[in-house]
C-alpha cells in the first residue's frame, strides 16, 4: 500500500512535510512574563545567564510532562516605554497546565531574576501584541512541535522551501524558527489548490514588507528599533505563506527558481526591498500572468492596499494618506464582487450552485442591499451598475469582512499540480 502511494505522488520523499497534528489556535494559551529591570537603550544586550538556563531546562520539562508547547525570549521594543526582557510560554492546553509543564524551570528563574506576570491570553490575541512590539531573540519547542521542526530542519532540501533556512542562518536561529511556528499556528494556506484569498493575502504579506522597510528608511536609526519588530515578523509571515508556491513551482518546467529573501544580520532597507522586489516579479512571472487575470488583479491589489487591510499599520497614516488608500481600493472592490457575483449567478442560472454558496450570497445581500435585484438572468452591465451605488466606506468595509471569503468560496480555483505531502 505504501509503495502503490509513493508512486501515485511523484514528490513523496522530497518535500517538506505537512504539519498534520495542527492544533486549534483558540486552544494554544501564551502567558507571558516581564523578567528582570528595564534595558537602558535599544541595543541588543547578552542574554542573562538565567534566561540561558531556563531555555537549556524548559524543552526536557515540556517533554517529561508529556506536552506540546513552546517559549519565546524576546525584547519588548514598544516605543513609548523602556525596552526590556519578555518571556512567553505557549502551551496546547490551559493555563495551569501550562505552568505544570513548566513548573521546575520557572521556579529556578523565580529565584535568580523577578518574573511580573504581563499578558495571558491565546495564540490569535498574542500575535499582535508580538507584531507591534516583539523582537524575538530566542525560540524552542516541545512535544508535537519539537518533532515536527526536527523532522523539516534535517530534512534534505527544506532549505528550498523553508525561508530563511536558505540564508546561512543555523537551524536554531529565530529568524528560522518563525515561519516554522506560523507553519504550525497559523491559518494553513492553498488549501485545495490557490484561490482568490490566497493569492491577495501573499500580495498583503509583500506588500507590507515593502511598506515596514520604507518606514524604517524614512525613520533613520532613531526609529529603526521601533519597526524592527514589525519586520521580522511579517517577513516570518511572508516566508511561511511562501513555502506552498515554492513547492508548486517545483512541477513547473522551465520556471526560474524563487529568489531567496534578505534576511541577514547587516541587510538594509534597500538591500531587503530589492529582494522583495524580485521575490514580486517572480510571483508575477509564475503564478500570476495574464493567464489568470484574476489571481493577477488579487495579488496586485494585495500589495497595493496591504494597509487598508491591517489596522496595526494605519496607526502610521495620515487622514489624507488614508483616504487615498482607500479610494485606491475602490476598484478592486468593486472588480472583486463583480467577478464573483457573475461567476455565482452563472452558478444559480445553470443549477450548480452549492446551498452554502447560496447561504452566502444571502449574507452579502444582507451586508450590501443594492445588490438585492440581481437574480441568476441578471447580466454582467447588470451587476456593474448594481455595484457601483455602492459608496466607498461601505464597499471596503465588506470587502475585508465579506467580499474575500465570498470571492473564495464562490470563484473557480486553480489548481497545482504539486501538493505538499
Amino acid at each position: 500500500m505504501t509503495d502503490a502511494l509513493s508512486s501515485a505522488n511523484q514528490y513523496a520523499g522530497f518535500l517538506p512535510p505537512r504539519f498534520h497534528d495542527r492544533p486549534d489556535a483558540d486552544d494554544v494559551t501564551v502567558k507571558t512574563w516581564v523578567v528582570g529591570d528595564a534595558l537602558p537603550d535599544h541595543l541588543v544586550p547578552d542574554i542573562p545567564s538565567a534566561l540561558s538556563l531556563f531555555f537549556d531546562l524548559v524543552a526536557p520539562s515540556g517533554e517529561r510532562a508529556g506536552a506540546s508547547g513552546f517559549a519565546m525570549l524576546w525584547l519588548d521594543r514598544h516605543p513609548h516605554e523602556q525596552p526590556g526582557w519578555r518571556l512567553s510560554i505557549g502551551h496546547v492546553g490551559g493555563v495551569d497546565a501550562l505552568e505544570q509543564a513548566v513548573a521546575k524551570p520557572l521556579a529556578r528563574l523565580v529565584g535568580m531574576m523577578p518574573l511580573a506576570e504581563f499578558e495571558t491570553e491565546n495564540w490569535h490575541l498574542t500575535r499582535p501584541l508580538w507584531r507591534k512590539r516583539a523582537e524575538p531573540v530566542r525560540l524552542v519547542f516541545w512535544g508535537k512541535f519539537a518533532k515536527h521542526a526536527r523532522t523539516v530542519l534535517a530534512h534534505g532540501d527544506g532549505a528550498a522551501f523553508y525561508q530563511p533556512l536558505g540564508a546561512g542562518l543555523r537551524a536554531d536561529h529565530v529568524a528560522t524558527s518563525l515561519p516554522l511556528l506560523e507553519d504550525m499556528l497559523g491559518d494553513p494556506l492553498l488549501v485545495g489548490g490557490m484561490g482568490f484569498e490566497d493569492a491577495l493575502r501573499l500580495g498583503i504579506c509583500l506588500g507590507r514588507a515593502h511598506l515596514i522597510e520604507s518606514w524604517i528608511d524614512a525613520g533613520g536609526s532613531e526609529k529603526e528599533p521601533f519597526f524592527r519588530p514589525m519586520r521580522i515578523w511579517h517577513q516570518a509571515w511572508l516566508a511561511n505563506a511562501l513555502i506552498d508556491p515554492a513547492v508548486a513551482s517545483l512541477a513547473m518546467s522551465g520556471k526560474p527558481p524563487m529568489p531567496a529573501l534578505d534576511f541577514t544580520a547587516d541587510g538594509t532597507p534597500e538591500s531587503r526591498r530589492t529582494s522583495l522586489d524580485e521575490l514580486s516579479g517572480w510571483m508575477t512571472t509564475v503564478f500570476f500572468t495574464d493567464e489568470y487575470p484574476a489571481l493577477r488583479n488579487a495579488f496586485i491589489a494585495g500589495v497595493q492596499n496591504a494597509v487598508w487591510l491591517d489596522s496595526d499599520l494605519q496607526q502610521y497614516l495620515q487622514p489624507q494618506q488614508r483616504a487615498e488608500i482607500l479610494q485606491g481600493l475602490m476598484p478592486y472592490c468593486r472588480w472583486f464582487l463583480a467577478m464573483a457575483l457573475y461567476n455565482h449567478l452563472g452558478n444559480l442560472a445553470s443549477g450548480t450552485a452549492r446551498a452554502d454558496q447560496i447561504e452566502f450570497y444571502t449574507t452579502l445581500v444582507d451586508a450590501l442591499p443594492e445588490l438585492a435585484p440581481l437574480g441568476e438572468l441578471a447580466t454582467q452591465r447588470d451587476i456593474e451598475q448594481h455595484i457601483i451605488r455602492i459608496d466607498a466606506a461601505r464597499a471596503a468595509s465588506a470587502f475585508d469582512t465579506l467580499v474575500l471569503p465570498f470571492c473564495d468560496l464562490l470563484m473557480p480555483r486553480r489548481k497545482f499540480d504539486a501538493t505538499r505531502s
